[in-house]
């Protein structure tokens, strides 16, 4: 339908397996297993079809995905997420990611990054506080340990509030770093 849909011809199928694929991939395999292993629903939550829900993951990623699939424009999140795919710091560097960063003007920045994020590597993150420092930022790089992957920063609050205040606190009234 290029796009175009009412209620009628609504994409739901579709915003239900992106939100589980998405939903998937913020969280780390540890943490799913953790939560779920290899659970299964109780006969009486199961269907007779043989392909119906056997497992309490797949329930879970069911919910989640009916809550999410009216509250979100289906366009906004093609869209959001083509460009997050496309994105590439390095484009802006004649292919270094380095030399990409030095055309962003900052003087002190945090980077976080977490273990076990899949979407945002935290290889990829000590990159991107590299190439800061490199274009001569003061960086604070901060590395942490999480079962949450990419959605830590919802879930693990403390930490990443205890590490922003830090960073926050080095900084003057004016923006600069404190001494």
């Amino acid at each position: 339908n290029n796009g175009s849909y009412d209620d009628a011809h609504y994409p739901e199928a579709g915003m239900r397996i992106a939100r589980k694929l998405g939903v998937i991939t913020y969280r780390s395999a540890l943490e799913w297993s953790g939560r779920f292993s290899r659970i299964r629903l109780d006969s009486d939550a199961r269907d007779e079809d043989p392909f119906a829900f056997e497992f309490a993951v797949e329930s879970y990623l069911e919910a989640h995905a009916r809550r999410f699939v009216r509250s979100y424009d289906p366009n906004s999140y093609l869209y959001l997420s083509r460009a997050s795919d496309w994105f590439d710091i390095a484009e802006y560097g004649g292919g270094s990611v380095a030399a990409g960063l030095k055309k962003i003007c900052i003087e002190h920045a945090l980077v976080i990054g977490v273990d076990t994020d899949i979407l945002f590597p935290i290889e990829q993150q000590k990159a991107i506080a590299d190439g800061l420092a490199e274009a001569g930022a003061q960086v604070d790089f901060v590395a942490l340990d999480s079962p949450q992957g990419h959605d830590a920063f919802l879930v693990d609050t403390d930490r990443f509030g205890a590490e922003m205040r830090r960073f926050l606190d080095t900084l003057d009234t004016t923006g600069s770093v404190g001494v």
